[in-house]
């Protein structure tokens, strides 16, 4: 199985009367992602599924890449990637997609690289994930409570950026 992690675009800035979870993407943010989707799709990432955090950047930004990679699919909220999530939590709820080829997550940091570094088995690993960043793990057992997983790529925003040309 093919994972794919998305970090969220480029949100507004916390403020003390605006809830975490109601940050919504910039104008600068979407700009970029519609450049980073347009990349994912000349890597050829076709997910069978996309599964987005219900914090409204993280939603915002799956609705994006869906519109982007395949118009039919819509994204669905999996409270899992939520900012205080965890890998091992995460992994039990993704055994349930084990019949697709490929997932896209969108979610926040610092989940999405300790879920890198759990699939590659390496949960001391130091990964720092940018924002609209991307990263590749392929997956060979699913069935696992421990999975053990290849890392294809780790690229930012600008390397995306520089890719869709």
């Amino acid at each position: 199985m093919k994972i794919f992690l998305l970090r969220h675009a480029i949100a507004e800035l916390r403020r003390i009367n605006l809830s975490d979870r109601d940050r919504q993407l910039t104008k600068e943010g979407i700009k970029e992602l519609e450049t980073v989707v347009k990349a994912m799709g000349r890597l050829k990432v076709r997910p069978d599924e996309i599964l987005a955090s219900p914090y409204r950047r993280a939603w915002d930004t799956a609705v994006i890449a869906a519109r982007g990679l395949s118009p039919a699919k819509k994204p669905t909220e999996l409270r899992a990637l939520v900012p205080s999530g965890e890998a091992a939590k995460l992994w039990l709820e993704l055994k349930k997609h084990h019949a697709a080829k490929a997932l896209l997550l969108v979610g926040h940091e610092p989940l999405l690289s300790e879920f890198a570094a759990f699939l590659l088995s390496s949960p001391h690993a130091t990964i720092n994930l940018k924002k609209s960043g991307l990263i590749r793990v392929d997956v060979h057992t699913v069935h696992l409570d421990h999975p053990s997983g290849t890392l294809r790529w780790l690229l930012t925003a600008k390397q995306l950026v520089r890719m869709a040309g």
